[in-house]
Order: C-alpha cells, then sequence, then structure tokens
C-alpha cells in the first residue's frame, strides 16, 4: 500500500530526487577517461526507476518557490566538505530510525534550544563538544 503523500514528505522526496539527478549527470569525458561511466540511473532497477519517475513528477508540483529552495539546499549541501555531507547522511539515517515519539521530544528540545538567549546556547554547544558528544555543532 503506497504511502500518502505529505507536502513535508513530498519535499523530502523532491531533494531526494534532485540529489540524484545531480548526481546522475554525465561526468565530461578526459583525456585519461575518453569514455564516462555510466550515469546512476541506468544501473537502477525497474522498481527504483518507477520511484524515481515517480518522485520527480511530485518535484515537478511543487510551487517554484518550493522547488528553488530545494535546488538552493541541495547546493549549499553539495559546498559543503566531504566529511559534513558523510556526517549529515548519517545523522538523516539516525533520525528515520528514531520513532515517533523519539522525534517529537527531540523535536520539543530543539524548539527550547532555539528559545535560549545566544550566550546559554554557545555555552550548551561548548559543554557538548567538551564532553565528546560526537554531533555537537562545531562553531
Amino acid at each position: 500500500m503506497p504511502r500518502r503523500t505529505t507536502p513535508h514528505r513530498a519535499s523530502r522526496l523532491g531533494a531526494s530526487l534532485l540529489a540524484l539527478v545531480l548526481l546522475a549527470a554525465p561526468i565530461a569525458a578526459r583525456a585519461d577517461n575518453p569514455a564516462p561511466p555510466a550515469p546512476p540511473f541506468q544501473k537502477l532497477t525497474p522498481d527504483e526507476r518507477e520511484r524515481l519517475h515517480q518522485r520527480w513528477q511530485q518535484f515537478q508540483k511543487l510551487p517554484p518557490e518550493r522547488q528553488q529552495e530545494i535546488r538552493n539546499r541541495m547546493q549549499q549541501f553539495h559546498s559543503l566538505p566531504k566529511d559534513e555531507r558523510q556526517q549529515l547522511r548519517e545523522n538523516f539515517q539516525r533520525w528515520q530510525q528514531l520513532s515517533p515519539e523519539e522525534k517529537q521530544r527531540v523535536r520539543q528540545k530543539f524548539q527550547h534550544f532555539q528559545q535560549l538567549p545566544p550566550e546559554q546556547r554557545q555555552q550548551l554547544r561548548e559543554r557538548s563538544r567538551l564532553q565528546g558528544h560526537p554531533h555537537a555543532p562545531h562553531r
């Protein structure tokens, strides 16, 4: 049974699709590699291709402003150093594995953190970093 697509889910799907499309762009031929490798989408199974096609259609249905926002976020993501992109992917995978209750608890903690004065947020970041939390932001 297919999942119902919410606007938030559609935007995530659109971002995933855009990432795949950008990654699938042909690589320019170089003198030492005259034949570029096959784009990743050619290696997909028929089911994966269909899912990709559906995501592309969902992306196309988004308002132009939302599409541009997704493109901007993808560009921002690709401008990050490789290790930061990897960390973001791992964090996203962990987020996906949380239960709805755990996700809600994290959202509430984040909202509380956002309401703190900047000085207090910085103190918490430093304390977290010094305690060896691997995902503490380094700012």
